[in-house]
């Protein structure tokens, strides 16, 4: 049986060699929308991108972006998780608004940050400032910004935390099996 449980994890830890060694994916672009040129979206977060569009279904928007980030023999190892609004700040640049934003994740890899700006829909705006809140990008209205973050990770760094899992889950084990052979 121990030789079974051996076999097991040696394929299950090579099958996550070969998923963590993946080239990453490159940042994804927004269909049908007008990359942003402005100084904060381009020279002083290089790594970042920002888009206008007139989409405006989260739906859509999230599903496109999820769509370009993922992995394609792994697309199903990705998730989205949710955050308020007031967390852009921290979680992609400081001074950015957001109506949404969400998280595209790839467990031990890397994850995307994406945050929607709707002026006209978010509660922060009373309606008679909405017309001070209209975006342009050269002379264009758009109705809504899409900011993303990438948030990539090195490889060795990705190996060495999946090596550590699985002498943290034998210890883990051993202590489970000690405790319980104590309380007989």
């Amino acid at each position: 049986m121990k030789k079974i449980i051996l076999f097991l994890a040696l394929i299950f830890y090579l099958a996550g060699l070969f998923y963590l060694t993946r080239p990453a994916p490159a940042l994804p672009s927004l269909a049908d929308s007008a990359r942003s040129d402005e100084p904060g979206d381009t020279v002083q977060h290089p790594d970042q991108s920002a888009y206008y569009t007139n989409r405006n279904s989260r739906p859509g928007i999230l599903g496109e972006l999820q769509q370009k980030f993922g992995l394609p023999i792994f697309a199903q190892l990705s998730y989205r998780l949710n955050y308020r609004p007031e967390e852009a700040f921290a979680m992609v640049r400081d001074q950015l608004r957001a109506y949404y934003i969400e998280e595209v994740v790839h467990p031990l890899r890397e994850s995307l940050f994406i945050n929607v700006w709707e002026p006209t829909k978010s509660p922060l705006i009373e309606l008679v400032d909405q017309g001070a809140q209209r975006m342009y990008l050269h002379n264009v209205y758009y109705p809504v910004k899409v900011t993303l973050r990438p948030v990539y990770s090195e490889v060795w760094t990705r190996l060495l935390v999946w090596t550590l899992i699985f002498p943290s889950i034998y210890a883990v084990f051993l202590s489970l099996k000690q405790s319980l052979a104590k309380q007989v």
